[in-house]
Parts: C-alpha cells; sequence; structure tokens
C-alpha cells in the first residue's frame, strides 16, 4: 500500500460521516436560534402588551385625578369661597376653566400628562360639564395610551342648609338656630317626621354676605358664613366653623312660562278651593301648571300626590295647605305672609312648599305656629315674631334682610338637600356630579377640539 493510500478506509469499512454530523447540528442550532428569536419576539410582544395594560389603568387612575382638581374647585365655591379665587391656577376664559398638571414620572419610565377643561365653572351654562385627558408615554417610543373622562355637573337647590341674609340678619330674643331631618330614608312618600330637640343635629348653615350680623343671644348649631367686611360672631355663639369672605351666589331662577311646559291653564284673579282642577292634565313633566293675575293665594289646598307650580304676576300668598304627599312650588311678585294673617303649610314637611318672589314688600311671619317651607325673597325683608313657647319656621329661607324677635327659633330640614333645583334655570349654591362617562375613541374623540376650542386634541 502506498503513503497515499493510508487514509482510504480497509475494504468492507464505511467512510466516515463526518460532514453530514456537521450539516445535523449546524440545523439543531439554526433551529434553536429561531426558536429563541421567536420566544425573544413574544416576551417583548408580552411586555409590551403587559406595559400598555399597566399604562391603561393607569391612565384612568391620571383622569380620575383630573376629575378631582375640578371637583375640589367646586367644592370650594359650595364652601362660600369666592369664584375666581375658588378656580385660581386655571386659566379662564368666558364660562370655561381649563389646565394642564404638572407632568407624572409613572412605572416603566412612562410620563404622564394630565389636562383638565371646564365648561360653565361659573355656572353660567344650563348644562356644565368636566373633560379631564390622560397621556402616558412609554419609554420605549411606543403609541401613547390616552384616556378621556367627561364629569356632568348640576347646582342643586338655591337653597341651602340654614338662612340667608343677603344684607344681613338681626336675631333678638334667645332663638335657636339647628337642623334635622325630617326624612331620614329619602323616602318619596315620607313619612316626613315633625322636629323636635330629640332629633336636632348640628348642621345648620347662616349665611350674611354684607351688613351686620347679629345673633343676639342666640347659638348656631352648625356653621356661618360671612362675605367681605361683616364681622364674624364671637365663637362662643357657634357650634361649627366660621368662614370669611363668604361669596357664594343666590341668583332668582328663571320663572317658568307658559310656552315653556308643554300643558298650562290660565286662572286669571280666581284661584280655585283647591288644586289641581278636576279634569285638568299635568304637562309632560307631571306638574300641573297654572298661570294668575292680580291674585292672593289665601285658602288655596293642594291635593295629595299632586305637584303643582303657581306663577303670579301682581300676586301674594297668605294660606296654602298642602296634603299628604302633594307639592307646590310658586313663583310671584308679591309679598308672602303667614302666622297670624294666614296658614303657610303647617302641616307638612318644609320641601313641600317653595316660594320665590321678587317683591321688594316686607314679608312677615308671627304667631305661635309652625311654618314649613323654603322661602327665597332676595330683595325683600323677611321678618320673623312671636314664637311664644313653640312657635319655630322650619326650612331654608333667602332675604335679602332677616329680623327674627321674641322665642321664634329656624330649623333646618336636611331632607331638603336631596331636593333638587326648584324648577327653571335657578342657578345657587350647591354643586354636585351628576354623571360620569369615558369617552371612547373614534367618534366620542372628534369633537373634543371643537368642544374645548383645540384645548384636548
Amino acid at each position: 500500500m502506498s503513503c497515499s493510500d493510508k487514509n482510504v478506509p480497509p475494504p468492507g469499512r464505511p467512510a466516515p460521516r463526518r460532514g453530514s454530523v456537521l450539516i445535523t447540528a449546524l440545523l439543531i442550532a439554526a433551529g434553536l436560534a429561531v426558536g429563541l428569536v421567536s420566544y425573544l419576539q413574544l416576551s417583548k410582544t408580552a411586555l409590551k402588551l403587559s406595559q400598555r395594560t399597566l399604562f391603561v389603568n393607569d391612565a384612568s387612575n391620571l383622569a380620575e385625578a383630573g376629575l378631582d382638581e375640578a371637583l375640589y374647585c367646586f367644592t370650594r365655591v359650595n364652601a362660600g369661597v369666592e369664584i375666581k379665587t375658588a378656580w385660581s391656577g386655571w386659566t379662564l376664559s368666558g364660562a370655561t376653566a381649563r389646565r394642564t398638571l404638572p407632568q407624572f414620572n409613572r412605572d416603566q419610565n412612562g410620563i404622564g400628562t394630565v389636562k383638565v377643561f371646564v365648561n360653565g365653572y361659573d355656572g353660567s351654562v344650563a348644562n356644565s360639564y368636566v373633560l379631564s385627558q390622560a397621556t402616558i408615554t412609554p419609554f420605549d417610543g411606543g403609541a401613547p395610551v390616552t384616556k378621556v373622562l367627561r364629569l356632568g355637573m348640576s347646582k342643586g337647590s338655591v337653597f341651602i342648609n340654614g338662612i340667608v341674609g343677603l344684607a344681613g340678619i338681626s336675631l333678638k330674643g334667645k332663638p335657636e338656630i339647628d337642623s334635622f331631618n325630617s326624612n331620614p330614608t329619602n323616602s318619596p312618600t315620607g313619612p316626613w317626621r315633625d322636629y323636635s330637640a330629640a332629633i336636632s343635629t348640628s348642621n345648620a348653615l347662616v349665611v350674611v354676605k354684607s351688613g351686620k350680623l347679629d345673633l343676639g343671644n342666640g347659638t348656631v348649631k352648625g356653621n356661618v358664613g360671612v362675605g367681605k367686611g361683616v364681622v364674624a360672631p364671637p365663637a362662643s355663639q357657634v357650634t361649627g366653623t366660621i368662614t370669611e369672605n363668604y361669596a357664594a351666589q343666590f341668583n332668582m331662577p328663571t320663572y317658568p312660562t307658559a310656552a315653556g311646559v308643554s300643558k298650562s291653564y290660565n286662572l286669571g284673579s280666581k284661584i280655585p278651593a283647591s288644586l289641581p282642577v278636576v279634569g285638568h292634565t299635568p304637562a309632560a313633566d307631571g306638574r300641573y301648571y297654572y298661570f294668575v293675575n292680580d291674585a292672593t293665594i289665601a285658602k288655596t289646598t293642594i291635593l295629595t300626590g299632586t305637584k303643582v307650580t303657581i306663577v303670579g304676576t301682581e300676586t301674594g300668598i297668605s294660606g296654602i295647605t298642602i296634603l299628604g304627599t302633594g307639592a307646590c312650588e310658586i313663583y310671584i311678585d308679591g309679598a308672602v305672609e303667614g302666622g297670624d294673617k294666614g296658614s303657610l303649610n303647617n302641616n307638612n314637611w318644609a320641601g313641600a312648599l317653595k316660594i320665590f318672589s321678587t317683591t321688594r314688600e316686607n314679608c312677615t311671619i308671627s304667631g305661635n305656629g309652625e311654618l314649613r317651607a323654603s322661602l327665597f325673597l332676595p330683595n325683600a325683608e323677611l321678618k320673623a315674631s312671636g314664637g311664644g313657647s313653640s312657635g319655630s319656621v322650619v326650612g331654608s329661607y333667602v332675604a335679602e334682610t332677616i329680623k327674627m324677635s321674641g322665642q321664634m327659633s329656624f330649623h333646618y330640614d336636611e331632607a331638603l338637600q336631596y331636593e333638587g333645583s326648584a324648577g327653571g334655570s335657578a342657578s345657587g349654591s350647591g354643586w354636585k356630579a351628576a354623571s360620569w362617562q369615558e369617552l371612547r375613541p373614534g367618534s366620542d374623540y372628534t369633537e373634543l377640539s371643537a368642544l374645548t376650542g383645540n384645548f384636548l386634541p
């Protein structure tokens, strides 16, 4: 065998398959590499999905924080803080307020931005709302995650939980001002409890925006709010807090009109002994609307289970009775008299009778009886006198000035807090959230720019 033949295998033995083993190893390595790359890609996708899920939840929380910023300002207005002061730090333009909160550094190094837009922050529009847009931009340059929430706001009754003397309150004797709840279960059909010392609470509010507040020897079981320049009473006469520079607004609501309701009746100067009149039908909102002129509401009974609205020019009121679950709202321009000269809802709860009047005449409540109502007389002086050992006024009262003498006491009915605005476009204190909505990408987003003047994209 020559030297050149020494690597040739002997006859009958197969040649080594070194090349095929190498190829197999390379194929296995390639398969592993493909699998590893796929696994890494899958892991990366899962990581991104997990990260975006985290950011989606986080964006919702940030958007909620934006709503809370606006709610805080509305709450300050409710507490009597002057509107522009309550909204300090916001950019105000017309009826809108807007604000961009400082950036947030979020988990996974994401950057969060929150922009808040408020329409009707000052109560000048019928349907106020808050838009809060939260955007989180991932650190890896991925598409931003955005959430937009909408909060509808409504104003409660023009009445507050107490008595308001826009230009002063003078109390003589030793009156007690406190609160109670006639309907703790908030049942629309009652029963409503009478006031008694056993269920007295300390949640009343006394407000004077200008002039003088004189509590006499009386005590306020609750809080006091005084406007700029008004001297606050001694702390010993107030069980709660005293707020200075109180500036909440108490605006007369818009009176209903015959053209503004689907069904109404004109009674002229003659008001029947009971309302609604047999055969009459309510308007679409379930209320019976009656318009009168040069009339006196003196001996009228509102039937149980009905809601009646009376609107009158050159009209005053001295007596009305409300039966059972009946309710009545009265919009007039004349004086209100109760007590010795007439009976005003002495047998029902305060929310059953709401009276609004633009009169500048003195309005009086006298005698030993109990008046249960909500009165809104921003241009008139309200005088409450007498009282004996049991006389009192129950409900909520707003007047230009209020003078109470004798033993007449005042009890705010906390059940009134569940009452909405009394018709028209009442715009008093009492902001509260009315609706909550999460806007969806697409059609919901298309109107954001137009609604907010390009503030929200």
